[in-house]
Order: structure tokens, then sequence, then C-alpha cells
């Protein structure tokens, strides 16, 4: 992108020093679609699903070409335990019998009738244990010299040691109501401030990106075992419904994600953030997919919660 910049710029002003001069300028671009597609999340206790498509260039209006002759075939621990045609009209593959366990390592190969061949591999991460150790509302400053009521959380975060661990916390409201034998739920994920230290970029992250929000995401780089993490919840979240028989929960869940997950996860959102610049050298977005693009990665979760209830 840089060069074309600087090619046509080099254009527009060498209009104003050859006067009565014509020159066509053909700008040849690549184009960069038509590499097989690969991506598949495995969770212990969750649908397998995958998707399968083509890369498109990027002057396509398409977010991906659909493959018509696609095959995936799944194998842990080394052996084959599934082989399917992907379905052609749709953007995910599920398989309700396919069982992933915590420590598996899953291989998936992907081929679209054409000679191209893919695959991606993880192992699925242990859950890692998260349990609300105190809860207390506390005064914090504002902006112009203004104090604002908060919930603050305090988490232990069962870390195992001389591990390397990455981690997602995010958290949800739900409200439900209970009427007879029904009952009816919304939920509703939250928004928290980052304030504590792992969620902090790293120096080799740059420092252009430092008010980035990457989803919670953070790894144990600032310890290894149990760690005290501290949050902020808007007090709101803390009232207690006005009906009886209505109940609002918080959940904390804490994912335990892979490595490969992590970068791809991080390297998007800076990816994302770089749209909006006027000039910004291109952003790579990890990809774990031999062959082609995509990440085949796996995660675990343990979950906390909160309950507050109308009566």
């Amino acid at each position: 992108m840089r060069n074309i910049f600087q090619i046509l710029l080099i254009a527009v002003t060498g209009g104003f020093f050859l006067a009565g001069c014509e020159k066509n300028l053909e700008l040849e671009l690549k184009d960069q679609g038509g590499r097989l597609v690969l991506f598949s999340f495995l969770s212990p206790d969750s649908v397998f699903k995958a998707h399968l498509s083509k890369s498109v260039s990027h002057f396509s209006v398409d977010d991906f070409e659909r493959i018509y002759s696609g095959n995936i075939t799944v194998s842990t621990n080394g052996e084959i335990v599934d082989n399917f045609i992907f379905p052609y009209d749709q953007n995910w593959a599920s398989r309700d019998d396919l069982v992933v366990k915590e420590g598996d390592t899953i291989r998936i190969d992907a081929s679209d009738g054409e000679g191209i061949n893919v695959f991606g591999e993880t192992v699925v991460p242990s859950a890692v244990n998260i349990s609300l150790s105190d809860t207390s509302l506390v005064l914090v400053a504002g902006q112009e010299n203004t104090q604002t009521e908060v919930l603050r959380c305090i988490f232990s975060i069962f870390d195992p040691v001389d591990v390397d661990n990455y981690y997602q916390l995010l958290i949800f409201e739900d409200i439900c109501t209970i009427s007879g034998n029904e009952k009816i739920c919304k939920r509703t994920r939250i928004k928290y401030s980052k304030n504590d230290p792992v969620f902090y970029v790293r120096d080799q992250e740059s420092s252009l990106i430092g008010g980035l929000d990457f989803g919670g995401c953070f790894s144990d780089h600032l310890f290894d075992g149990e760690y005290k993490l501290t949050l902020d919840l808007p007090v709101e979240y803390v009232v207690s419904p006005d009906s009886p028989g209505t109940i609002r929960k918080l959940s904390f869940v804490l994912l335990s994600h892979t490595r490969d997950y992590y970068d791809y996860y991080r390297s998007r959102i800076v990816a994302e953030y770089g749209y909006d610049l006027p000039v910004i050298d291109p952003i790579r977005i990890y990809n774990n997919v031999k062959g082609g693009l995509g990440l085949v990665s796996a995660y675990s979760a343990s979950v906390d919660s909160l309950v507050f209830n109308g009566e």
C-alpha cells in the first residue's frame, strides 16, 4: 500500500513539471485470493465446528469464496475419528458425535477437491480454576475530583506453575424471570475496566497501541502460580432486581487458551485498529494453518458467579 501511494504521488506531482506531456501509468496489482481458509475453535463438552472456504482478493465485495467439493478429516491423538464432505451451503459444519477432551491433540486436514490441502493442529488446554474470593463497594477517583462507587471484585486464579498460560476473562449478566414453570433468561456481555497489571500491553507490542482493549486476553507473564486479579464493575450490576421472581446472575468465565489463539486474537485487534489510520504498515494476522490461512485452536472454561434475587 505504501509503494502504491508513492507511485501515485510521483504521478500527480510529475504533471506539474511535464506540461504538455501525457503518460499512461499502469498499476499491476496482484490478486491475493484463492487460498484455502480453515477455522475451528474446539472446546470440551461443545459441538465440533469447522469453517472451510477460499480467500478473496482485496477488491472483492464478498467475505469469502465457497468450497463446493471440500473435505475435512479429523484426527484425535493420531487416529482418524471422522471424515466428511464440507456442506457448501453452510458457513460452518457441525459434528455432534465428535468428542473433545482436555489434553487431546486434534488435527484437522482439509482439501478443496482441486489438489489443495491444508491442515491445522492444536492441543486442548486444561481448565484453570477461578474463584471469586472477595467483593466490596469502594469509591474510586473519577474526573474533575469526583468519586464513583464501584463493585470491586478480587479473583483467585490458580495458575499452573512452570508453564506458560494464556487466558481470557469474560463477564456475562443473566436476567432470568420465573413465571410458573417457565424460565426466561436474557444474557448480555459486560464490558469492564481492565486496570489490573495483567491487562497492560507488553513492551514489544508498541506504545502506539497502548489504549487498545484486547477483550480480556492476558498471559501469566507477570505471575507463576496463584494470582489475585482485581477488577471494578459499575455499581448498577450489584442492585437486586425490583420484581420478585427475577434473578440477576453475574458469571465470571475464565477461558484457558492456546498460545496460537492468544497471538491470533491480539494480532487481529491490532490489525483492526490500523484500518482507520491513514498510513501504516500492513499488520499480519497470525495463523497456524499449514499451506493456507486460518486458525485451529482450542480452549477450556472455568466459571464462578454472583447471584442477586428480587426477594
